[in-house]
């Protein structure tokens, strides 16, 4: 399990790594208070974080399918990439949901354990 904090404290669980199409920035499908959701770390006093869960997600993919940019390109890329992570945090969702219901150990004594 890989913890990773922000620039404010708080710590996520890191569920994965992504490699950001261009290099700018740190992405990582993250697990906080039970939802799936995708971070941009910036780390940067300029650049402000983005969480997204999964319906912000579908809907950034939209808004940015409706957007011109100068390079079709880059466009193409960035979208690719979103869509790849949208399925990865579906994915980590439905494994998630999995785990609780085959998990048949009572929580209470989960938190005793620890």
């Amino acid at each position: 399990m890989r913890f990773v904090v922000n620039s404010r404290g708080v710590y996520y669980h890191i569920i994965e790594e992504l490699k950001c199409p261009f290099n700018e920035k740190t992405d990582y499908i993250i697990l906080k208070d039970g939802e799936i959701i995708y971070w941009q770390n910036a780390n940067l006093e300029y650049y402000h974080d983005v969480k997204l869960n999964i319906e912000d997600m579908k809907l950034n993919i939209d808004e940015i399918e409706n957007t011109t940019f100068r390079s079709e390109l880059r466009k193409q890329k960035t979208l690719d990439f979103l869509r790849d992570t949208l399925s990865k945090m579906i994915a980590y969702k439905r494994d998630n949901k999995i785990n609780e219901v085959l998990d048949k150990t009572r929580e209470e004594d989960r938190y005793l354990w620890c």
